[in-house]
């Protein structure tokens, strides 16, 4: 696996309030998924954040549900939206996958950055 850069991860407290408290959300059943905006849309790259409880068990399983979720966003980057800060919470009970969570991650940023349709 490769390092996922500092400049593709959303790191400040301010950043990651505003994802929870005005983000889009969807889910499936591996991940929830919450998207908003970055606040320079299309000159910076997809951000994330991953949320991992401790109800998925102790700090070994933690940090490999992180490292494979980082990993599954690398892989997808080039397909997701520029300009937005994704931040992914893994559902507890899923199977962790590297193929999983990245299909999951596909569809479910497809999905939020799609644009509204406009009410008629």
């Amino acid at each position: 696996m490769e390092r996922l850069g500092k400049k593709y991860r959303v790191k400040h407290r301010k950043d990651i309030r505003r994802i929870f408290a005005r983000g889009r959300r969807t889910a499936d059943a591996t991940l929830t998924l919450l998207a908003i905006q970055s606040d320079a849309p299309g000159a910076a790259p997809a951000r994330l954040m991953t949320a991992v409880s401790t109800r998925h068990g102790n700090a070994v399983m933690r940090n490999r549900i992180k490292r494979l979720c980082r990993e599954a966003f690398r892989k997808s980057r080039p397909k997701l939206a520029p300009g937005w800060d994704y931040a992914v919470v893994p559902r507890v009970g899923a199977k962790f996958t590297l193929p999983a969570i990245q299909s999951s991650l596909e569809s479910l940023a497809t999905r939020l950055t799609k644009p509204k349709e406009q009410d008629k």
